[in-house]
């Protein structure tokens, strides 16, 4: 007999708890579950929700995506090279240490509004994750794997695919992994800030005019994006790469 998965009760337990919630509270203040899915099938109807829907996921792909390819290349370069990894270490653990989101309201006036700030923001979330589990699995390489590919005859194409990249590449979907969910929270927070279009702009706009059942559908959104990513795109690359993994 198939064991029951606990899981499929969160979502009744949290329409209960969040209509609980709602009681206490004016409609226009918090709405409940079905005031909220009422404006969820009249979002579902309008091309404006579509479109701020697709913006943002624009801006978080293109800059995950410069993130994620320039974090691996620099995280290999100061695997390779312990000058270059004395010199990158600074600035990781300087700029690391600062919210993405502080660096927000300066992008915005630098670059202005639209998508350039927003992607910047994603950039700089994502990138130091990634670089700093990179680098991490490089230093995990043993030196007697490298030694023995290279007695074998493996030239450097031959020793990054089969030596370098199954070391690597566990430690820095870590680094994916955890960069992604960063430059997520900070892509939302950002166009709440100072985007013009977008679903964090679609939670910030509708608050200012009072349209509360509109902010639970952009946080159900999130919500449901953020779903969608871990079961559609994390989970499959997790099991992917966990092959990569070194056996002990």
């Amino acid at each position: 007999m198939k064991r029951f998965h606990f899981g499929i009760l969160a979502v009744p337990f949290i329409i209960v708890v969040w209509m609980l919630a709602a009681r206490h509270y004016p409609p226009i203040i918090f709405p409940g579950p079905w005031r909220t899915l009422l404006e969820l099938k009249k979002q579902l109807a309008s091309p404006d929700y579509y479109h701020h829907i697709g913006i943002s996921l624009y801006r978080l792909f293109f800059g995950f995506a410069i993130a994620a390819v320039s974090a691996f290349v620099l995280g290999l370069l100061a695997g390779v090279s312990k000058a270059f990894r004395q010199f990158l270490t600074p600035m990781v653990t300087l700029f690391q240490a600062t919210p993405p989101m502080a660096w927000a309201p300066l992008l915005i006036l630098m670059l202005d509004l639209g998508n350039a700030p927003m992607i910047a923001v994603i950039v700089i979330a994502a990138f130091f994750p990634i670089v700093v589990n990179v680098i991490q699995g490089m230093e995990r390489i043993k030196i007697s794997h490298i030694r023995a590919a290279q007695t074998l005859g493996a030239n450097r194409l031959q020793l990054a695919w089969h030596v370098y990249l199954p070391e690597v590449m566990p430690s820095a979907f870590t680094g994916i992994v955890v960069g992604f969910g960063i430059a997520w929270r900070s892509l939302v927070a950002a166009e709440m800030i100072g985007g013009s279009a977008g679903i964090g702009w679609l939670i910030s706009s509708s608050g200012q005019i009072g349209n509360s059942p509109l902010v639970m559908v952009g946080i159900i959104t999130i919500g449901i994006l953020a779903m969608f990513f871990e079961f559609v795109l994390i989970y499959p690359l997790k099991k992917r790469f966990a092959s990569w993994a070194p056996k002990a």
